[in-house]
């Protein structure tokens, strides 16, 4: 994954850490159930979990170049990571949308 800290565009292993590092079939989509039903601000790592239960990961490169910044700290939007205290954390949501 590519991500922006501070001033400079960096190259991070981003296996098993953020949604916008995945790249999967819509079939096992399906048949993990989808998105986690979960308030929980580690809905992602539960999401990466079921898919690696499911089939190992694979690298997304290979087909294709990175097409995804992590920059959220400089674009002045909201985003959720800056809401929550920790991943067992099930109040971020509601902190985000005051």
């Amino acid at each position: 994954m590519l991500s922006r800290d501070a001033e400079r565009l960096e190259q991070e292993d981003a296996s098993d850490r953020f949604h916008g590092s995945l790249a999967f079939r819509h079939e096992i989509f399906d048949c993990i159930g989808g998105w986690p039903l979960t308030k929980r601000g580690d809905f992602d790592q539960q999401l990466i979990a079921r898919l690696n239960a499911i089939e190992p990961p694979g690298d997304p490169c290979q087909f294709a170049d990175p097409s995804y910044i992590f920059r959220w700290g400089q674009t002045n939007a909201d985003h959720g990571q800056a809401f929550m205290q920790g991943p067992e954390d099930e109040g971020w949501y509601d902190r985000g949308r005051v």
